[in-house]
């Protein structure tokens, strides 16, 4: 805790990084002409005992220490002096950073699958991660002291992966591009998390991609020493449907948790407000579908909702902010109805007291939806034009191509916290004491069908960010189940959910089960669609955690 506790604070951020810049010179040879790179600051503040504490484990990991008389360098460098050619593959030629990266095979001293002889120290100033309403994309730190393997992965992490893959609905601090890429250079056991995520994704545009490049990072990675390590396995494991593995995790998660911060404290630094957004999403999302309560008390997210509103009342014109203290209000109402779910499944509240529970909450998510900021919902940026003549396919069962759902960036979170509220909206209504009436019934569909035209126009719109699928994947699987039961809409269901796995999302045993039986083609279980060959890369993937 007292790590992360002094992020935001300037003045004991210059002092950290005063105190780290005296040590990583003493680290250089004095043949040297690399420089440290001026005006960076770690993340961590603090007092002097912080800051010793700080440089022994950021500045100074445990490869440094170990090899300090070997001339190892400690040097960054500086957003936007790498070059901005892409690499095209694990094995192309070339130096690190964003430059194109050599064959581990031409490179007898590299070791391998891990780390170069080389060791690059950089710091980072943290107001370089301050929110602005532009977000503009941050250049890669120097990766040339890793392998050139890992060199190749971090970079495809960084230019093809977005917090959407990570289901966050904003990321005010290019924290998944910026900070854990760099985080993950400190650490053995994350960094191998992050390139094995990053792996995952390429194996899945190769195609003759084989899934063991991917399990080769994946099963390295498995000796977790940080909360962040097992959050990217956590989230690894939700894309390959082992819900198993990851509620392990997530409990892990907990502890580690709990232990580093306060509720007070989380909030205090981008790194830790990111790692409780990503935590609490596991949290709430498991005790919803599991029918019982989160592990992280109220407060934990009360204290998010009156942190993002007094940061978006401080700075009005910033949209960051506002999307922030948008989606805490909604985590909060979200974790309410995990509370009342699992009392109600343990019969702990009487059937009163739980319905004037669901209907204090029903109201709070019609409060939500009708309160948002207007520059939330600016009508400039909605999405009129689309790549086609404007008809939809017969199969389909909705018009992607309506306007009215679809904002473009800076506002495209609007477009995602709009569909969760329609697929929390529609879970709660269908948790109500009593038998839904015709009315109710109806409400669900309208839910249901609104879902399904927004996950369609943002698949067809060929601008959507990456990722954005797979964010409102679990909004498409709640409302799968409330469509008419006919072929065309199953079999449209079915499309969506082969397409999601073909993106790297694969749907848990349970879930294929259940489907297979609303839509009665045991087929399902094995491959979505029933004329279509399974792609080999997901058979390999099950069998792996099916063995496992």
């Amino acid at each position: 805790m007292a790590l992360i506790r002094g992020v935001d604070d300037g003045a004991r951020g210059r002092a950290g990084y005063a105190s780290a810049s005296t040590r990583c010179s003493s680290w250089r040879r004095q043949d040297d002409t690399r420089k440290l790179q001026t005006g960076r600051e770690t993340y961590y503040g603090g007092g002097s005992r912080q800051r010793d504490r700080a440089s022994r484990l950021v500045v100074r990991p445990r490869h440094a220490r170990r090899r300090r008389n070997n001339g190892i360098a400690c040097t960054g460098t500086a957003a936007g002096s790498s070059s901005s050619s892409k690499s095209s593959g694990p094995g192309a030629r070339g130096g690190g950073g964003m430059g194109q990266i050599q064959s581990p095979s031409d490179q007898s001293d590299t070791e391998p699958f891990g780390r170069g002889r080389g060791r690059s120290c950089p710091v980072l100033n943290p107001n370089r991660f301050l929110p602005s309403p532009s977000c503009e994309a941050l250049l890669p730190f120097d990766w040339s002291f890793l392998s050139h393997e890992l060199q190749f992965y971090l970079n495809y992490f960084y230019e093809n992966i977005t917090h959407y893959h990570y289901c966050m609905i904003n990321d005010s601090h290019d924290f998944f591009r910026s900070i854990l890429t760099s985080l993950a250079t400190r650490d053995d056991a994350l960094l191998y998390a992050v390139v094995g995520f990053a792996a995952y994704h390429y194996t899945l545009t190769t195609p003759n991609g084989k899934i063991k490049e991917f399990l080769q990072y994946y099963n390295q990675s498995h000796s977790v020493t940080t909360l962040l390590t097992i959050l990217q396995l956590a989230t690894i494991e939700e894309y390959l449907g082992d819900w198993v593995n990851l509620m392990g995790h997530q409990k892990a998660a907990f502890e580690i948790l709990t232990h580093l911060f306060t509720p007070q404290s989380a909030m205090q630094s981008p790194v830790s407000r990111m790692m409780l957004t990503w935590y609490a999403r596991f949290d709430v999302f498991i005790g919803i579908m599991g029918s019982f309560q989160t592990a992280l008390p109220r407060e934990w997210f009360s204290i998010q909702v009156s942190y993002y509103d007094s940061r978006a009342a401080a700075e009005p014109g910033n949209v960051g902010w506002k999307f922030e203290a948008c989606a805490a209000r909604l985590g909060l109402i979200s974790m309410e109805m995990s509370i009342l779910f699992g009392k109600g499944a343990k019969q702990e509240i009487t059937e009163a007291e739980y319905v004037a529970e669901h209907r204090r909450l029903n109201r709070a998510l019609h409060d939500w939806k009708d309160t948002w900021d207007p520059a939330l919902q600016d009508s400039s940026y909605l999405v009129t034009d689309f790549p086609s003549d404007g008809s939809p396919d017969p199969k389909d069962i909705v018009n992607p191509f309506a306007p009215g759902v679809l904002y473009m960036p800076p506002l495209f979170a609007s477009t995602i916290l709009t569909c969760e509220w329609h697929s929390i909206a529609l879970m709660h209504e269908s948790q109500a004491a009593s038998e839904p009436r015709e009315e109710t019934r109806a409400m669900l569909m309208k839910h249901s069908y609104t879902i399904c035209r927004i996950y369609e126009t943002v698949e067809f719109w060929p601008h959507s960010p990456g990722g954005s699928l797979i964010i409102l994947h679990p909004c498409l699987a709640i409302a799968s189940l409330f469509v008419p039961r006919d072929a065309r809409h199953h079999m449209w269901i079915r499309r969506k959910f082969a397409l999601l796995e073909v993106m790297g999302y694969i749907s848990p045993l349970t879930m294929r089960t259940h489907m297979a039986e609303l839509f009665q083609d045991e087929g399902c279980v094995r491959w979505w669609l029933p004329s279509a060959k399974h792609p080999h890369i997901f058979r390999r993937t099950q069998c792996h955690h099916t063995s496992a």
